[in-house]
């Protein structure tokens, strides 16, 4: 017959919690890290004699497995027990990392630093946080296996990429997260999207330039052209007219721009497809002719800076902020007149789809797809999302004029003009 003390009832109790779904892909996510961590860190050290490693593959899933354990939500004689695991493993790995390092005077503390973190990644996936866990794991893994990488990027590096680097870090992990993320103001101006602005702009630049670095001028500054349009064709067009103006990679700048707003309206039309589809028909009728030059125009600029473009790496200055903080600022000004038009409409919308599709083609199409089906015309909803698009483009080339000189920005903004002008015909037409 058995018996049962408060204490068996206690751990009972404690052990209980352990049994449900939840908890269960908790403990398999822990012992994922582990295994993941393990493999990346059992094959870096693949060569050691068996017994040279202080931690392998089956040690480090141990470690994340133990991590799991201790973030269960658990009480009483199991929580002390899951402590003292916890503490046990770090001066375990503690003691055979530095018994290591004196054997072998190995003064590294990466797969030190490794297992600790394999324990707080397994315990956070224990604790419930599943996808804070696999996000830490995967930038864990990524950034062990880029050792190498790494290094080289430091050896070929400057003193002026790195201060280019901590001029970004300083915009974005600094200033960013400092700035209040409300409306404010008379007309609901919003600090950390407005800065978000130039953390785009100032990010495409730094991207563009190791790019360039890596890959030589023309297919560096395509690269930059195809990535960065992902996000912002117009800060593409800014870095792009920075580089013509300074004579870097001159015909690959003028197709990158006109690249980039190829992909801004693709973009459109597959952004109207899903979020307006009721006006889709009308819409790619607005932008069929313009997408078809437009893309026309791209494949020529690209073939004639092929010819016109020295294939291997240009000579090329990191970024600076300056070019991102005065399109901020100017984002921030049409943004306040912006608010004032709508005020001035009494809320009709109207100006924040022409002034806010100046910068971003996207939330102007969605503020119009969030709208219900019936509100507006089609004739007339199709013509509201193509107006982004003229506008949009209008200003990229207003900006590629301005900041390059006509000299040289001259084909990228035929590229960008005889679109625009395709897509104001198609809907004079479509008015008519």
């Amino acid at each position: 017959m058995s018996t049962f003390t408060p204490e068996a009832t206690s751990v009972a109790g404690a052990i209980a919690p352990a049994s449900n779904i939840g908890d269960l892909l908790g403990l398999a996510l822990a012992l994922g890290i582990g295994l993941l961590i393990g493999i990346e860190r059992g094959w870096r050290t693949r060569d050691d004699a068996p017994g040279e490693r202080v931690a392998g593959v089956r040690t480090f899933t141990l470690i994340g497995l133990i991590g799991g354990l201790v973030g269960l939500e658990l009480v009483g004689l199991v929580q002390a027990l899951g402590l003292i695991l916890a503490a046990g493993t770090v001066a375990a790995i503690a003691i055979g990392y530095h018994a290591d390092m004196r054997k072998h005077g190995n003064v590294s503390a990466t797969s030190a630093i490794a297992a600790i973190l394999t324990l707080g990644l397994g315990t956070i996936a224990g604790s419930g946080s599943m996808a804070v866990a696999a996000l830490g794991a995967g930038a864990t893994v990524i950034l062990l296996a880029s050792r190498d990488a790494l290094h080289r990027a430091l050896t070929y590096a400057s003193e002026a990429d790195i201060r280019a680097m901590m001029r970004l870090v300083l915009v974005v992990f600094i200033i960013l997260p400092l700035l209040p993320d409300v409306p404010l103001g008379p007309y609901g101006l919003n600090p950390r999207r407005l800065w978000t602005v130039v953390v785009i702009t100032g990010s495409i630049s730094f991207i563009g330039y190791v790019l360039i670095r890596i890959f030589g001028g023309r297919r560096g500054v395509m690269l930059t052209a195809l990535v960065g349009a992902l996000v912002s064709s117009t800060a593409v067009t800014l870095e792009c007219a920075r580089r013509l103006r300074a004579g870097e990679a001159v015909g690959a700048n003028q197709a990158a721009i006109a690249a980039a707003s190829t992909i801004m309206m693709i973009r459109a039309v597959s952004l109207v497809a899903v979020l307006v589809p009721h006006i889709f028909t009308r819409f790619i009728a607005l932008l069929l002719l313009a997408l078809i030059l437009s893309i026309a125009a791209s494949a020529l600029l690209f073939l004639r800076s092929n010819r016109d473009d020295e294939p291997q790496a240009v000579a090329v200055k990191p970024p600076d902020l300056k070019l991102a903080l005065l399109f901020g600022a100017l984002v921030a000004l049409m943004a306040t007149v912006a608010g004032w038009a709508e005020q001035q409409s009494a809320g009709s919308g109207a100006a924040v789809v022409i002034f806010g599709g100046l910068f971003d083609v996207d939330s102007a199409i969605a503020a119009l797809g969030v709208l219900p089906e019936g509100t507006l015309p089609i004739e007339l909803a199709a013509l509201a999302v193509a107006a982004p698009v003229v506008f949009n483009t209008l200003l990229k080339l207003a900006l590629a004029l301005v900041i390059a000189g006509p000299r040289r920005a001259w084909p990228a903004a035929v590229a960008l003009g005889i679109p625009a002008a395709a897509i104001i015909g198609s809907s004079i037409v479509a008015v008519g």
